[in-house]
């Protein structure tokens, strides 16, 4: 029987019971696979990571992300949290005093640790574009709803998302995917992973309003994706949707639970996504 220490952070939020839910586990190089994907199916959280040795020189730490469905390689809201987490148990002394180089599913990692916490993503991937009319009615939307003369598209700073440009919050809010309409529309891509957004938000600090929808990941809807904004940042570059490389968004309105996400697009186009956290509590979990 072993008994696994973890910790659970709200991330993306300055607000206990906002943003998104994460849990950490600090001692897992004795875990199969197996067992650290039924911990997180046990969870139910949208992510859990837990922490190994370093693989790579210069790396402080190996940080595996698992969905209650999957393990992937990089996700935002996890690697900011577990650095919080990191940062703020003293669960280990970085290499750097500015930040902490994590080894995740696409190569290490760099997690800034001055003033807020915010991860380096790896330059976006613009990948095919898609058939709007389609996306949005498993959206269960109309082409009217769509932002005129920008795409519908794949994009990726390691997890592929497919990027719904809609012209107003209210279309965001209307949103309900319907899996097997997408899975019509989007038959020749591998994503499912589906970002609505508009360019207003329901706080005046906000420049876009998303959602983010991944139920392949056993995810039906997801309060605040790291991984996603990066992205979606680089995308509004890309298609002058944004007068500024940093930008502010919010997500998870729908959910009850507000998160916020600074996002700057570098002038090499990689992104740089970070957010606030608060540590909710500690505890223990028992494996048979």
């Amino acid at each position: 029987m072993k008994t696994l220490p973890y910790y659970l952070v709200d991330v993306f939020t300055s607000e206990p019971f906002g943003g998104n839910p994460l849990a950490v586990f600090p001692d897992a190089d004795d875990l199969t696979q197996d067992e650290m994907q039924n911990i997180a199916q046990e969870l139910n959280l949208s992510e859990t990571t837990f922490l190994q040795k370093p693989k790579s020189d210069g790396a402080d730490c190996t940080v595996r992300i698992f969905t209650p469905r999957c393990e992937i390689p990089m996700a935002g809201h996890p690697t900011i949290g577990t650095a919080f987490v990191i940062l703020e148990k003293g669960l280990l002394i970085p290499k750097s005093k500015d930040e902490l180089v994590f080894d995740l599913g696409i190569g290490p990692t760099k997690v800034a640790t001055r003033e807020q916490i915010t991860m380096h993503q790896p330059t976006p991937e613009f990948g095919e574009i898609l058939d709007g009319a389609g996306v949005v009615e498993a959206l269960g939307l109309s082409q009217s709803d769509l932002l005129p003369e920008v795409p519908v598209q794949v994009v990726s700073c390691g997890v592929p998302f497919i990027l719904v440009p809609l012209n107003s919050l209210d279309a965001v809010k209307r949103a309900k995917l319907s899996l097997e309409k997408l899975d019509q529309v989007c038959a020749s891509i591998e994503s499912r992973e589906v970002m609505p957004f508009c360019l207003e938000g329901e706080t005046p600090e906000a420049s876009a309003h998303a959602r983010m929808f991944a139920p392949r990941f056993g995810i039906i809807e997801d309060p605040a994706t790291g991984g996603a904004q990066g992205p979606l940042g680089a995308y509004r570059v890309k298609y002058g949707l944004t007068e500024s490389r940093v930008m502010h968004h919010e997500q998870g309105f729908e959910m009850g639970r507000p998160s916020f996400v600074s996002v700057e697009v570098l002038s090499d186009g990689s992104a740089k996504v970070g957010g606030q956290c608060v540590l909710m509590g500690e505890g223990n979990l028992i494996l048979h």
